[in-house]
């Protein structure tokens, strides 16, 4: 493997020629003094080279293939020791050796760390072992070529037991009588719900009998009246509400999908749109989502992005503005799952979140939300890691999943899960897992809100449900979630 090898095992299905000072591989300090930066390879002989600024000793943080299973956000961290200059690093060995040891520790805390605490069932202890003796086997291979499968099937190994792990938590957790009532399982009604409203009573009843009982409702930029100062913006909208709870299903308004902040988007702008669509729904809609993916750097526009300042701003003079209406009222902010994927340290989860929690994101906000798209920004073992590092910057509001997908159309243009050209088998998968591990995370309300709930779920057409709603249907009724009879 060389350098251009490996930087396409780390890319997307997209990247033909991936630009090798741009990748997902980043070195992370020991002592936490230099903030962590992209490593940069080259080709010196048959080695590839690693370089990175100042730091003495780092970690790696990556993303990996991972066989029969898919791109995990990873690390590799030589027993939090580091790696310093002129060090020789076999990937496959140690990220695989480092994926095992956080394994361990997210297994030995939730066995002694944890309330209600996990009580693995006979398969998690088998491929638990599995793991461990694969593991085993791989440190005892001399041959290198030997030595690389070895590894390679440990990490598969690693994976799998983890997200058992992750699973049987989850679902223990859903079960508990003690918590179920303040978990919330959910689908998504984006604005394409408007052009949709002859489907209106069968995706309201569908939604219901999956055993969901929230929607994330957004509401479309609406370009003739921003503001939402005419009653005549809420006609649709209201009918929509209406029917979802006449099938007694709980909204949470999505104000405004970040992805359609205008150019001219100002805090007094945003506010004063928050409080039209609020005081218009008050007594109707209790949780309101004044942020989505506020750590993105496409809001704004994608040639000239708002900077984090500005989002800040903004999103800050909605969320207040909810509070100010009513401190009742649930606030929810969505912030992007990505952080090896991210295009600079400014905008990744863990980058963005001590700088702006500083600056007070955090006040008047009850809810925060994870969005997680795996063909854009995998996860997989890194999942836990990114609610813990959203629980610990931010340790008094409650965490959730609030969007969840996987593909936009049929064609994978972003990383693979479970097999490169099964996008249909990996969205179920994903729906399933995510669903379920979500319950696992601390302070979870676990969540889903299916992004794509109408095209991939609830086509339009013959209203004739997909596979992939029977899936979700399915995991929500193993979650506890019974059919609300009407």
């Amino acid at each position: 493997l060389d350098a251009q090898g490996l930087a396409r095992r780390l890319s997307r299905a997209d990247e033909k020629t991936p630009d090798l000072e741009r990748l997902p591989l980043w070195a992370v300090s020991t002592d936490d003094r230099i903030p962590p930066q992209r490593l940069i390879i080259s080709q010196e002989g048959k080695l590839i080279m690693g370089s990175w600024e100042k730091a003495e000793r780092v970690q790696l943080k990556l993303i990996w293939p991972v066989d029969e299973d898919g791109y995990n956000a990873v690390g590799a961290d030589n027993g939090d020791q580091g790696y310093g200059d002129g060090e020789l690093v076999f990937l496959d060995e140690a990220i695989a050796v480092t994926q095992y040891a956080r394994f361990k520790e997210s297994w030995k805390r939730r066995l002694s760390d944890w309330q209600p605490l996990y009580k693995p069932g006979k398969k998690s202890k088998r491929l638990a072992e599995a793991a461990k003796d694969a593991m085993a086997e791989a440190a005892g291979q001399k041959e290198t070529p030997e030595r690389v499968k070895a590894y390679r099937k440990a990490l598969q190994a690693t994976a799998l037991a983890w997200e058992k792990l992750l699973f049987e938590h989850g679902l223990q957790h859903a079960l508990d009588e003690r918590r179920a009532p303040g978990l919330r399982f959910g689908l998504t009604l984006d604005e394409s719900m408007l052009k949709r409203l002859d489907d209106l009573d069968w995706i309201a009843e569908a939604v219901r009998r999956s055993g969901a009982g929230w929607v994330r409702l957004v509401f479309r930029a609406n370009a003739p009246d921003f503001l939402y100062s005419s009653l005549r913006s809420f006609n649709e909208y209201d009918g929509v509400v209406a029917e979802l709870e006449h099938n007694k299903i709980k909204v949470m308004g999505c104000v405004l999908d970040a992805t359609q902040w205008p150019k001219t988007m100002t805090p007094a702008l945003y506010a004063e749109r928050v409080k039209n669509i609020v005081l218009h729904f008050r007594g109707n809609i209790s949780s309101w989502e004044v942020g989505t993916e506020l750590n993105g750097d496409w809001i704004g526009g994608a040639s000239k992005p708002f900077t984090t300042d500005q989002v800040y701003r903004i999103y800050s003079a909605g969320v207040n503005k909810v509070k100010e209406i009513d401190p009742a009222l649930e606030t929810v902010a969505t912030l992007y799952a990505w952080e090896e994927t991210a295009p600079d340290r400014e905008h990744s989860l863990s980058g963005w979140l001590p700088v702006q929690v500083k600056r007070g994101f955090g006040r008047n906000l009850d809810v925060v939300g994870l969005s997680i798209q795996p063909a854009e920004n995998p996860l997989g073992m890194g999942f836990e890691r990114a609610f813990d590092t959203t629980s610990e910057a931010l340790p008094r509001q409650m965490l959730m999943v609030s969007s969840l997908g996987y593909v936009e159309k049929d064609e994978l243009k972003g990383y693979w899960w479970l097999e490169p050209d099964d996008v249909d088998g990996a969205r179920k998968d994903i729906a399933i897992l995510y669903a379920t591990a979500s319950c696992a995370m601390p302070r979870s309300m676990c969540g889903g809100f299916w992004w794509q709930t109408l095209d991939q779920m609830l086509p339009r057409g013959r209203r004739k449900a997909t596979d992939l709603y029977k899936v979700w249907r399915r995991t929500l009724d193993q979650l506890g979630r019974r059919e609300d009879k009407k």
